[in-house]
């Protein structure tokens, strides 16, 4: 009986083992979390717990099989009916082994994702290039860490024969492949733009004389919102195979334009006195670079006068162009200055 009793004292001490071991874990978390703020949520957990129960099963059962197999060379030391009988020791299900590594190998490669999206996307790709990291780069960094756990429980816990599925893959590759190249175009073109980074999230871009902003490069598309707030979808093929103006860059500091005619009485110094006074009064204005108003050319009907301001960035525009022009309205006004139109204005629409 002394085998016996040495195969249920293994096999207690494996049961014991499970909490200890689960614990363990669990304080080794809450030290990283609190201390290091390092993000181990329910994934990590899951996999604490089926991990802390593989381990001293699997010891267990290599041991006292390794030991039964010891045993069977030696008379056994039971007697039944005068008959002897080896002892065997208890086993657990393979399956139920299987599915506890194969539990902790997915957890563990979720959680896997989860500390590369928080300490390499999140943190030394943004540090590094100054620009928030591209969430589908991110995406498809994460599914190849899933895809490869996948491959490692089917081949190295459940004992799968991939290889089978290499002329299959192959001819599922090239059909859907055919079958969707504005999808895989679409998606190496993102994967261009990433590379390049002709834009980052933020900025302004002239879209087929559409200002657009940019919202998030995605898997098809770059989304981005107009002036109007409106939601705009434009394919990543599209934006890598044009030009790509980008009014946010070099910096995000614009230069505006604006032409208005005086009547050719005007002396040209009052005429750009009364300009930079207005401009210099409205709001959204930058200081510097210093605005300039220059004589552009003579008209017919007028001389045609070219004010240039700075403003801080894309979402001034509309409000200091206002403002300058309204300014200068009132500032002709004051100055005695008339201001003359270059062509007669359309007639209204009839009713």
């Amino acid at each position: 009986m002394e085998i016996a009793r040495q195969y249920t004292l293994e096999l207690v001490c494996a049961l014991v083992s499970i909490p200890v071991l689960h614990s363990a874990g669990l304080a080794v978390r809450r030290v990283l979390v609190n201390r290091y703020r390092v993000p181990l949520g329910i994934r990590y957990k899951i996999a604490c717990a089926a991990f802390s129960a593989y381990l001293p099963l699997y010891v267990y059962q290599w041991t006292v099989q390794d030991q039964f197999a010891a045993h069977a060379k030696t008379p056994t030391d039971v007697a039944m009916d005068n008959a002897t009988a080896q002892v065997r020791p208890f086993l657990f299900p393979e399956s139920l082994l299987q599915g506890l590594l194969a539990i902790s190998i997915l957890f563990c490669a979720l959680t896997l994702v989860r500390l590369v999206r928080r300490y390499f996307w999140d943190d030394w790709f943004e540090k590094t290039m100054e620009a928030e990291a591209p969430k589908f780069l991110s995406d498809i960094g994460s599914a190849c860490i899933v895809g490869l756990s996948l491959v490692l429980i089917a081949t190295g816990v459940y004992h799968k024969d991939l290889s089978g599925l290499q002329l299959g893959s192959t001819v599922s590759v090239a059909v859907l492949g055919f079958a969707s190249q504005d999808l895989l175009g679409n998606l190496l073109s993102g994967i261009a733009l990433q590379i390049g980074s002709p834009f980052k999230k933020g900025d302004w871009l002239l879209i087929d004389s559409r200002r657009l902003q940019v919202q998030e490069v995605n898997w098809r598309s770059t989304r981005m919102r107009s002036p109007e707030n409106v939601l705009v979808d434009v394919p990543n093929k599209t934006i890598a195979g044009g030009t790509i103006v980008n009014l946010s860059a070099p910096t995000a500091e614009r230069a505006l334009r604006v032409t208005v005619g005086f009547d050719h009485g005007a002396a040209p110094e009052e005429v750009k006195d009364c300009l930079l006074s207005a401009v210099r009064a409205a709001r959204n204005v930058l200081s510097t670079p210093a605005p300039k108003a220059v004589l552009k050319d003579f008209a017919e009907a007028a001389v045609h006068y070219e004010l240039v301001f700075w403003v801080a960035d894309e979402d001034s525009i509309m409000e200091a162009s206002d403002s300058v022009q309204t300014r200068i309205w009132h500032e002709a006004r004051r100055s005695g200055l008339k201001l003359a139109v270059s062509a007669p204005l359309p007639p209204p629409p009839s009713r």
